[in-house]
Order: C-alpha cells, then structure tokens, then sequence
C-alpha cells in the first residue's frame, strides 16, 4: 500500500510544529523548515489545500498532507492563510477531525461548506457505521486505482462531493472505468470520494422529525443499477415503521442530532451477506411534498409542525 493511501501517524505525542494551508505568501515552496520567523524553538511547514487527503472509517479518521505523510492532528497547529478553492469545501471535514483530536485550527470558522466527506467524518468520529471512505487530491487521484481498489475492494463506489440525488456516482469494476471518469474532462473539477460498495438489497430513507421518525422508504433499482434514488428511475416502498429495527431508527436520529439538525432525512443501507447496517447520507433539505409518498409525508410534517406549534417551540425551516 503506498504511503499516499495510509499514512501511519504517532496519536498521543506532543507537537509544537506549526503547519500552514494556502501560505504562498509566506513561502513558495512547499515542504520547507523555514518561513516564518517564529524563533529555533518551532518548525513550520507549508502545504496547499491540494496536498490533503482523508481517509474515513468507522471509529478512525485520518486528514494528512501528502507531502510527508503527516497526519494534521501531529501538528501543535494548522493555520488556514488564504481560501482559494476547493478550500471551503475541505475545512469542514479538517475542522471536524482537529477538534475531534483536540486540535481546533486557526482561522477555519464560518467559512467552510457541509459537504457528504463531513457529515461521514463526523459520523465515524462518533463510532457509527459508515462505508470506508478515502478522499485524495487530483494530483493523486488519476493513478490511485490500484491504492483504492486494495483498500476498499471491487466494485468500489466514485461520488461527487457536492452531488445528490444519484447524479455523479458510478460503480467502478475496472480501472477501465475508473479512468473514464476521473480523466473526463467534464469531470475535471469535481472533486470525487471513493467509497466501499456496500452489496444491498436497495437504500432505506427514513425521515427524522426532532426525535421522531415516522416516516421509512425502501427504494431499489428496476434496471439493475446500483442506484436506487427515485430520481434515477427506483421503485420506493413505504415500510411500517412501527416493525422496523428500533436500534435503526435510534442510529438514524443521533446521525441527525450529530449534524444539528431538527428535520432531516437520512440515507442507509444494510449489507445484504452481514446484515450490517451503513449510513450513507443525512439531508437537512429532504424532499417532503414531492418524490415519492409525498401525501404521507407531507402529512407526518404538518403533524410536527403542529406540535411545535402547540408547545410554543419554534419549528424547523426546510
């Protein structure tokens, strides 16, 4: 396994390094120890936001700069100089795993976008399931086929970052395929995660009003695709969820408390040879008067908005 894919970081030793992201004002070279006047007592080191990679699992998490190898969190700090992209997209997921680690980074805040790569890190943090998930560069990414396929086994699934709804996401067999999309070059500015394919009988969706779910769809492809949102052609199927697994629906409101939300749906699935389940995905805007069982699910929001009404609680905006 190359070094770019799994870095080895030492957890639990002190660290009085300083690692600034985007600081070419500071320095031009990358993957110095010299720059910034802080006296012999401190190193600093640069790398650009396109030197971080992520690798996201249940219960661990790694954000690393492909320079050195070195996890983020081995740094006493990370110093944000400048915001060119894809930086708010990243800073999310980088703030997540720095404050987890207790490192909280310099000049991060209100800035960064949610995207799928932070709900995920967010998650795993917390010990929940999620599908392993590597995010890498776009230096790196084109001749990473063989580094992800090791790690994450085939198929393996290819997915924006920002992209719902089905759109962007391939199943990939062969590097073949891999190539296809990475090298695309309609897709050159599209920043794809790599992600375990977890083998399923079709994705669940359940909807999380405060702490209630009253609401939980199955939906599976008609043509043998490994889509099965309703926007890409899947049937949908209302379940009871008063027979659903309670231990589930408890996993799917704490993903929602996790990403402070009120009114949210949440995507899973369970792997059809283990029976585990994933969480793949939690939306702060799901679809409730359109798409599938529409009336019904207007009907349990109006239900909610009713109660928050009635106790005087300020509801939730879609």
């Amino acid at each position: 396994m190359s070094r770019g894919l799994q870095p080895s970081p030492e957890e639990g030793e002190s660290c009085r390094d300083l690692l600034v992201i985007n600081g070419e004002v500071f320095q031009p070279e990358y993957a110095v120890t010299a720059g910034l006047d802080l006296g012999d007592e401190f190193k600093t080191f640069f790398c650009g936001i396109e030197d971080i990679a992520f690798s996201v699992e249940t219960g661990r998490t790694l954000v690393y700069e492909t320079i050195g190898g070195r996890d983020l969190a081995e740094f006493g700090l990370v110093q944000i100089a400048s915001y060119p992209r894809p930086t708010a997209t990243l800073l999310g997921p980088i703030s997540a795993h720095l404050e987890h680690r207790q490192r909280p980074p310099v000049n991060a805040a209100a800035i960064s976008a949610p995207t799928k790569l932070y709900q995920l890190m967010v998650l795993a943090q917390e010990g929940l399931p999620i599908p392993t998930t590597l995010y890498l560069p776009r230096r790196l990414l084109n001749g990473s086929f063989t580094d992800l396929a090791d790690r994450l086994g085939l198929p393996f699934i290819l997915k924006a970052m920002n992209a719902g709804g089905g759109r962007l996401n391939f199943l990939i067999e062969t590097e073949i395929d891999f190539l296809r999309y990475v090298e695309d070059p309609v897709h050159a500015k599209i920043a794809f995660l790599a992600q375990q394919f977890i083998p399923n009988n079709g994705t669940f969706r359940t909807l999380v009003f405060d702490r209630d779910v009253p609401i939980v769809m199955h939906r599976c492809s008609t043509d043998g695709s490994h889509l099965a949102n309703t926007e890409q052609g899947g049937h949908a199927t209302l379940f009871d969820v008063e027979n659903f697994e309670t231990d589930v629906l408890g996993m799917t409101v704490r993903a929602v408390e996790l990403m402070g939300c009120e009114v949210a749906g949440v995507n899973l699935v369970q792997d059809r040879h283990t029976r585990q389940w994933y969480l793949l995905e939690v939306s702060s805007s799901p679809a409730i008067g359109t798409g599938a069982f529409a009336e019904q699910k207007t009907r349990a929001y109006s239900a909610y908005l009713r109660s928050k009404l009635s106790t005087g609680t300020p509801a939730a905006r879609l």
